[in-house]
């Protein structure tokens, strides 16, 4: 993905749907670009394929927790 615009890029980590939802709803009309990882090793994948300016991740989900991933 492509920056069609100024706008910072926020890698949003989380497992619970709604909560992406709502926080992509959230930065959008606050701006912000928003790219979505329902867990830790999609969310490694997608920043080392598009790097963001901010990842904002949950601490608790199955597969690799939030500490870790933000680790890698």
């Amino acid at each position: 993905m492509r920056r069609t615009n100024d706008a910072l890029r926020v890698l949003v980590i989380d497992d619970e749907v709604q909560f992406r939802m709502m926080l992509r709803q959230f930065l959008e009309n606050s701006g912000f670009e928003v790219v979505e990882a329902a867990n830790g090793d999609e969310g490694v994948k997608l920043f080392f394929e598009e790097p963001t300016d901010l990842v904002i991740s949950d601490i608790i989900m199955p597969e690799k927790e939030g500490i870790k991933t933000l680790l890698n």
